[in-house]
């Protein structure tokens, strides 16, 4: 009997990146569809028979597809018919050995932010913000300290403690 493979998925608006973790793969096929993907295949040093079925939420486009083999895995982008995030990568239940490609994941609204050139400071004006405090850019006026010998002081509290 087939052993399921690990399959590790993540999206876009417009495309799916599946990854099948299995190394050494042979003799492997993949049959893409408008609505599913099937693939079998030999590998592992135990050179053991792997097979996986995946309906898709939506449909593809088999044509734009692309697949890369490596020799650590199976690699796919596969491209959707509709640009649209879908809420899971199958219809009907969860399938155990599918999971989420965290190192690929984008959320929604991951998406708008990637288009943006990112701010390193997050939109934040230092300088209007040191204005802000005050400051101008030196440290605060210490003109107007009083002037004291702080070992009184420290000498005052230590003999209050004592009694």
């Amino acid at each position: 009997m087939p052993l399921h493979p690990t399959v590790l998925w993540a999206q876009r608006a417009d495309v799916l990146y599946l990854t099948v973790e299995i190394s050494d793969i042979k003799e492997h096929k993949i049959d893409l569809t408008e609505t599913k993907l099937r693939f079998t295949g030999v590998g592992e040093k135990e050179q053991n028979q792997y097979e996986a079925e995946i309906e898709f939420y939506g449909n593809v486009d088999v044509e734009k597809s692309k697949q890369h083999l490596t020799a650590r895995n199976l690699t796919m982008a596969i491209y959707k018919k509709e640009e649209a995030w879908w809420p899971k990568l199958q219809k009907g239940n969860k399938l155990n050995f599918v999971k989420v490609d965290f190192q690929k994941w984008r959320d929604e609204d991951d998406e708008d932010e990637e288009t943006q050139q990112p701010d390193p400071m997050g939109g934040l004006d230092f300088q209007s913000l040191m204005a802000q405090a005050g400051a101008s850019g030196g440290l605060p006026n210490m003109d107007n300290m009083p002037e004291g010998d702080d070992s009184e002081e420290e000498e005052e509290e230590e003999s209050a403690a004592k009694n």
